[in-house]
């Protein structure tokens, strides 16, 4: 790739995210729900079951930074925690109903700005679109 190529995908990354992010700030923000946080429901969706320190790493925070935001969705019913039957230090994370219902009802909200503005193209081009963004995401990071 050019150094035209890279600066214009980088432009156009970087107004599709800030689009992005603004839409889904504004989704959340009824909620009092931060980014990290939902991230942190996202990964308790795919994970089903979790701990505190995995919750880190996954997140690519500090332990003081997961530790507030799994509290804070601890208060707001989102999650549950459990300590583990065997060995009573560790406490597996994992969503509540209310979490569960919360992360689906988003990711419609999500999917369905996505399909609008996926209006825009044809559909050999949003066919083309999702298959070369799975590329690049599925490559580990430089």
């Amino acid at each position: 790739m050019d150094d035209n190529q890279a600066g214009s995908l980088f432009d156009a990354t970087f107004v599709l995210g800030r689009m992005l992010s603004r839409r889904f700030r504004r989704e959340r923000e009824p909620l009092n729900i931060t980014a990290t946080q939902y991230h942190a429901l996202a990964i308790m969706h795919e994970a089903h079951t979790t701990t505190l320190m995995e919750m880190a790493s996954l997140l690519k925070v500090a332990g003081p930074t997961a530790t507030r935001s799994i509290e804070a969705l601890e208060q707001k019913g989102l999650i549950i925690k459990d300590r583990d039957p065997q060995d009573r230090r560790i406490v597996w994370l994992r969503l509540s109903p209310e979490g569960t219902a919360l992360l689906a009802k988003e990711r419609q909200e999500h999917i369905a700005y996505l399909q609008q503005l996926g209006e825009r193209l044809t559909e050999q081009e949003r066919q083309e679109l999702v298959r070369l963004m799975q590329k690049l995401v599925s490559e580990d990071e430089p």
